[in-house]
């Protein structure tokens, strides 16, 4: 099967993502599961913005771009073939 897209969030990405939806700037202990590598890539695709808080620390928030990723359809899996019994 081919690989998704990049530019379609996985299961961790959309999950932060829809954490941030309409709740502005988070810390990274409430995108989870998304983890410090997942952020970083969704912080290289331009999904998120981040800023240092002097209480929480590093806190994130959606960008328009993340939005739209957001809103991707996830492709369907092809289907697989039947294979045919013997007796037809």
């Amino acid at each position: 099967m081919p690989e998704r897209p990049a530019s379609i969030p996985v299961y961790r990405e959309r999950s932060a993502l829809q954490a941030l939806v309409g709740k502005g700037w988070l810390p990274a202990s409430n995108l989870y599961p998304a983890g410090p590598s997942t952020i970083v890539n969704m912080l290289s695709k331009g999904w998120l913005r981040r800023r240092q808080d002097k209480m929480f620390g590093w806190t994130y928030h959606i960008t328009p771009t993340g939005e739209a990723a957001l809103r991707t359809k996830i492709p369907l899996k092809p289907r697989k073939q039947r294979l045919r019994s013997r007796r037809e």
